[in-house]
């Protein structure tokens, strides 16, 4: 299905990313976001008939009945950190064939103290994972699987710690004027990450992700319903979906290239432009 146009962001709202929001749950995040985001769409709670957020903590449902909302339209995403981006896409298909008319897409939360450090995110689950991953250790966050990833790219392409290193520095940099940043006006050097202490080998400190607390939403709706609100439309011009053909990331035989490779192309293919053609990019896995 090529929606290329037919759907586009009309309002977007985000809060200041924390390390902790004190006496505020996720549900009360989650809702700001989406009012902020829905007044700066120059709409009512009334108009939005769709919803998608995430598929645990809190469930959509859960959210719908805490902003009142009343709903056509409700996806639960549950590609862990491609949720984000992913949920444009399906926002977009909905709009385009007419299931939903203004749908918010909002993200986030705050940490649950009770949960611990090494929780990852969501539900215990029963699968490979629990009998041939889990005995070897505790994964904290995503680092165990990352640097795996860190270990196979610098044995098939020769990546130094230094290249790495750069990455982080360079995200660092980009987030220095960012007002929500957690980390405005805090640069780091390529000394700091690569003598940050050590987390998961070969993975620093300074490269892991750091657990936080905000929120963020958008507005999507049809290309035709943009043209009569007051934010000039940001049309969406091309999507793609893809994803591991594994569930243990050290068992794909191409566990160093991302799926977001092969959805570049296909959104690419949609979009009619190419990567010469573009002039900020962002990643997310």
């Amino acid at each position: 299905m090529n929606i290329r146009g037919q759907a586009a962001i009309v309002g977007i709202a985000e809060l200041p990313t924390q390390q902790q929001y004190q006496g505020r749950s996720s549900l009360s995040l989650l809702t700001e976001a989406a009012h902020l985001a829905i007044m700066d769409a120059g709409l009512r709670k009334e108009d939005i008939d769709g919803l998608i957020t995430y598929q645990d903590g809190p469930a959509p449902l859960d959210l719908t009945e805490y902003m009142g909302l009343s709903l056509g339209y409700i996806e639960g995403m549950a590609v862990m950190g491609a949720s984000g981006a992913h949920s444009i896409a399906v926002a977009s298909m909905a709009v385009a064939t007419g299931l939903a008319n203004y749908v918010v897409c909002v993200f986030g939360g705050t940490l649950d103290p009770e949960a611990g450090a090494t929780r990852g995110g969501g539900a215990p689950r029963a699968s490979k994972t629990s009998e041939f991953q889990d005995p070897y250790g505790p994964v904290i966050a995503a680092n165990g699987w990352y640097a795996l990833l860190k270990q196979r790219h610098m044995y098939e392409f020769g990546t130094k710690d230094e290249q790495f290193a750069k990455m982080a520095v360079n995200q660092r940099f980009n987030a220095l004027n960012s007002e929500n940043a957690v980390f405005k006006g805090k640069p780091i050097s390529l000394e700091d990450v690569l003598n940050s202490r050590m987390i998961c080998d070969p993975l620093h400190m300074l490269e892991c992700v750091m657990p936080c607390a905000g929120a963020g939403a958008v507005v999507i709706t049809s290309a035709e319903r943009a043209k009569s609100l007051r934010n000039s439309p940001v049309y969406v011009l091309g999507i793609g979906a893809s994803a591991s053909d594994h569930d243990l990331i050290w068992q794909s035989p191409r566990m160093t290239t991302s799926p977001a490779a092969r959805t570049a192309r296909k959104a690419y293919e949609m979009s009619g432009y190419g990567p010469k053609d573009v002039q900020l990019a962002e990643f997310y896995d």
